[in-house]
């Protein structure tokens, strides 16, 4: 109901002497206030719509005329209604000016109509206006748990409710993380905060952003609370999926890549919403054998959300004990461990895997051997080791996880350094022999090696990674033995 409704009443007759400010009369009314108290503002709350017959309004100096009307839109109210023919024949000039210029709308009510019939009037369309939202907030709960009960997610009816208030609506828990958000904000207003009845153990929110200011919100979202709270206690149960069929399905065949072809492989990515020919990352999280699952799952939604905002689509499964998120293009001002790592800087206690790869073959091959402990901390998992050898052979992926593991040799324009690594693994490490065939000092061997242990973060003293960097080389033919 709004101010403007009063005037277009039949049987009311009220007059407004003063309009107010630009768009007043469009105000909502929330609820009636009789009074001829001075200063009823003690006893008022906002939208109210303040009645008076004026008996204790006897003033002649404007300027307890213009306190008067400040210390009510300092509420605010919505309007003020001046019954005439009781204390006053006509509205005292003062109080107009003061409305005027405060811009309070002032309505005038002829002596033949009681107060009490807008009272009345105002309390019957209240009524009516709560009982429709309530029947509408009812109905909308009433959809909303139908589709949960038919296997849709919480984003789907989220984005149901969302198109029915038109406003954006976002889940958030109580760490402030976005979990599932949906709509726009269309209009602007302020923001609105419904909490769901979760329990204690996991509290979450519902920001409402961009809603009718004339709408309330808790007759028409409070019904539909309940049942979002419902499905977030399923959502993060142990026994209901929250990812979606699709992604899963895609992630499986990466993990169990055997039997699985490039293009069946490229169907699954692009049905899960991926640019098959995108650059590709991923994210592995293993929390401790005694963590609640229910932990797991909020943390692992949460990262899911960060990397799709920061990079592009971003998917993920659950398996036992671990989430795998997937995520495309993982470029940009942030480099994705770094992203992983903030994420994490509270959590320390899960074992996080953070790899990067060029294509679906090398993906493949890196969730297949990522993750092999479950060692608290965030780790950069996607150097090619002995083990990623023995496992890609024969694959694409293992080229490409080998050249990324030699690039930073690469760079060198001559060649020496790829050369003077083939040459020091080939002769295992014997100096004499690697100066003989390079024909340099040993002083310049020594350099060179501490050069690229340095560009490839390892010591060579390690057999196993000696091992490596030697199959690489000859994978992807830079090494004299290809």
């Amino acid at each position: 109901m709004h101010v403007r409704d009063l005037l277009l009443t039949e049987g009311l007759d009220l007059r407004p002497r003063v309009a107010g400010g630009p768009g007043r009369l469009d105000r909502t009314v929330s609820w009636c206030a009789p009074t001829e108290l001075m200063d009823p503002t003690p006893f008022l709350s906002g939208n109210a719509l303040v009645l008076t017959h004026g008996m204790g309004l006897n003033f002649r100096d404007p300027r307890t005329w213009d306190a008067y009307v400040e210390r009510l839109g300092d509420v605010p109210v919505s309007a003020l209604v001046v019954g005439l023919g009781v204390a006053h024949e006509a509205t005292p000039p003062g109080l107009v000016d003061a409305c005027a210029a405060r811009g309070l709308p002032l309505l005038e009510l002829p002596g033949h109509v009681p107060l009490l019939q807008v009272i009345r009037h105002v309390w019957q369309t209240l009524g009516a206006e709560r009982h429709a939202e309530m029947r509408a907030g009812w109905e909308l709960a009433d959809e909303c748990t139908r589709l949960a009960a038919g296997g849709a997610s919480l984003g789907t009816v989220v984005e149901r409710i969302s198109r029915v208030v038109d406003a954006r609506l976002t889940v958030v828990d109580s760490a402030g993380y976005q979990l599932v958000a949906a709509g726009t904000v269309r209009k602007r207003s302020a923001r609105t905060t419904l909490n769901l009845p979760t329990g204690d153990a996991h509290r979450f929110r519902l920001l409402i952003e961009g809603m009718d200011a004339n709408v309330v919100v808790h007759p028409l979202l409070g019904p539909v609370a309940a049942v979002l709270a419902m499905q977030l206690a399923g959502t993060l149960g142990s026994n209901s999926p929250m990812h979606s069929r699709e992604a899963a399905r895609f992630i499986e065949a990466l993990y169990e890549r055997r039997g699985t072809t490039r293009a069946q492989l490229r169907a699954l990515a692009e049905d899960a919403g991926f640019d098959a020919a995108t650059g590709w990352g991923a994210v592995v999280i293993a929390a401790p054998a005694d963590m609640d699952a229910a932990q797991l799952r909020a943390i692992s939604w949460r990262v899911r959300v960060e990397l799709g905002e920061n990079f592009g689509t971003a998917r993920f499964m659950e398996g036992h004990g671990r989430t795998t998120v997937v995520v495309e293009r993982p470029t940009g001002a942030r480099p994705l461990t770094d992203l992983v790592r903030e994420l994490f800087r509270e959590a320390p206690e899960f074992g996080v895997d953070v790899l990067t790869a060029g294509d679906m073959d090398e993906l493949s091959l890196a969730l297949r051997l990522v993750g092999r402990t479950a060692e608290p901390g965030v780790r950069d998992t996607a150097r090619v080791d002995l083990a990623a050898i023995v496992d890609g052979l024969p694959s694409t992926g293992l080229a490409a996880m080998a050249h990324r593991l030699l690039e930073p040799l690469q760079r060198e324009p001559s060649g020496t350094l790829i050369r003077t690594l083939d040459a020091f693994l080939r002769h295992s490490g014997n100096t004499r022999a690697v100066c003989e065939e390079l024909f340099i000092h040993r002083n310049t061997l020594a350099y060179r090696i501490r050069r690229i242990e340095e560009l490839l973060d390892h010591d060579l003293a390690d057999g196993s990674f000696r091992a490596t960097c030697l199959l690489a080389l000859t994978v992807t033919g830079l090494s004299r033995r290809a």
